[in-house]
This record gives C-alpha cells, sequence and structure tokens, in this order.
C-alpha cells in the first residue's frame, strides 16, 4: 500500500503478543468515541465533525510490565 505507515502495517498484521484485547466503545452520538480512538492509537486530532457510518477499528499495541498487549479498539456509534 503505497504511502502507508509499515509501523502500522506491522502491528496490525502481527501475531506476537502476549495479550490481546478487544475494546468496544459505544454510546450517544457527537460525544467524540471516534476523537478519542483517532487521540489514543494515532495521537491525531481533527476538528472537523464526520458521523461514524457503521464501525471504526484501530489497533494498538502497547508494553506494560514487560509484556507486549495488542488492543483492538472498536467504535460503534
Amino acid at each position: 500500500m503505497a504511502g502507508a505507515d509499515p509501523k502500522w502495517q506491522k502491528d496490525a498484521a502481527d501475531q506476537n503478543f502476549d495479550y490481546m484485547f478487544k475494546l468496544l466503545i459505544i454510546g450517544n452520538s457527537s460525544v467524540g468515541k471516534t476523537s478519542f480512538l483517532f487521540r489514543y492509537a494515532d495521537d491525531s486530532f481533527t476538528s472537523a465533525f464526520v458521523s461514524t457510518v457503521g464501525i471504526d477499528f484501530k489497533v494498538k499495541t502497547v508494553f506494560r510490565h514487560d509484556k507486549r498487549v495488542k488492543l483492538q479498539i472498536w467504535v460503534r456509534k
């Protein structure tokens, strides 16, 4: 995929982890669920409002207590 961040591709496809958690964020419309997702997973923020249609999904790998933890984060309207 041209222009894609190789680190993101590695994190999304990487099966080498100690723990995996699937997180589902649900709530009312326009409260910031998707903004939270992008801020946490990508450290990015946009002030433009775009309503989520369906589901947004991100993968983030974090390290805690010498363990590799893979987070699958889903946002549903």
